[in-house]
């Protein structure tokens, strides 16, 4: 996905309100930073790892995909609110080490889930 891309889908989920302006701000200043060519991103002639998810709602066929920079999921990950967190951990799942685990693996699927009623794929590419 290209920058402007990025950047497009940043600002359509402000309008739809699904995040803040604060959090759009942040997130655009995050890509930003991330961009190949810039300090602190990418290096250069490599391409930026992205985490992708696929959804497939198979009653309905509502399909769900989701692209994003591994840098932008780090950002992300800061707007997790307390309580979700909180919830999250209590669940015994530690997303620091999801997310470590995330960055330095290797591109491919993660997770697949293929159930009667959906399937799930989470891959980094």
């Amino acid at each position: 996905m290209r920058v402007i891309d990025e950047k497009r889908q940043i600002l359509t989920m402000v309008q739809e309100g699904k995040i803040s302006v604060d959090e759009g701000l942040r997130l655009l200043e995050a890509l930003e930073s991330s961009a190949p060519g810039q300090p602190g991103g990418q290096a250069a002639g490599r391409p930026a790892k992205m985490l992708r998810v696929r959804v497939l709602d198979t009653e309905d066929n509502t399909r769900v995909n989701v692209n994003l920079p591994l840098s932008l999921v780090k950002v992300a990950m800061k707007f997790i609110p307390k309580h979700v967190a909180d919830e999250i951990k209590d669940q015994d799942i530690d997303l620091e080490e999801i997310l470590a685990s995330i960055t330095d693996a290797t591109v491919g699927k993660i997770v697949d889930v293929d159930s009667d009623t959906a399937k799930v794929e989470v891959y980094v590419e």
